[in-house]
C-alpha cells in the first residue's frame, strides 16, 4: 500500500461531505425557486443554478477522488 492510499478515504469521505452538503443547498434553493414572490423570481433561479453548477462539481471531484485521481 503506497503512502498516499492511507489517506484517501480521508480526501474520498470530505469529497462526499461536501458533495451532500452542495445537493442539500440545491434543494433548497429548488424549493426556495418554486415559491419565489413575483420580483424575486429570477434571482432566486439564478441561485438555483448556481446551486446545481456547485453540486455537479462536487459530483465530479468525488468521482475522480474515487478513480484515484486528486480533486
Amino acid at each position: 500500500m503506497a503512502p498516499a492510499d492511507l489517506f484517501s478515504w480521508r480526501e474520498e469521505a470530505e469529497a462526499e461531505a461536501r458533495k451532500a452538503a452542495a445537493a442539500e443547498i440545491r434543494a433548497q434553493a429548488a424549493m426556495k425557486a418554486r415559491v419565489a414572490p413575483h420580483g424575486q423570481v429570477r434571482a432566486r433561479q439564478d441561485q438555483l443554478k448556481a446551486a446545481t453548477l456547485e453540486a455537479l462539481r462536487a459530483e465530479l471531484a468525488l468521482e475522480r477522488v474515487r478513480k484515484g485521481g486528486s480533486a
